[in-house]
């Protein structure tokens, strides 16, 4: 993160998490992210949509 942040242009980092997959929502946290979607509709290439939360940090 530190690098993207200082050596490159990069302003905005973000994130799409399964609603179910917790583990990944702690790390986002740990690591400084922001949910700031819930329960959006995103294609995974799964024959349905998937609910997905979003992150930024």
């Amino acid at each position: 993160m530190d690098y993207l942040y200082n050596e490159t242009d990069i302003e905005i980092i973000t994130a799409s998490t399964m609603m179910e997959n917790q583990a990944s929502a702690k790390v986002l946290r740990k690591n400084q992210f922001d949910l700031v979607v819930r329960h959006s509709e995103e294609d995974w290439g799964y024959p349905e949509m998937t609910l997905t939360d979003k992150w930024i940090r």
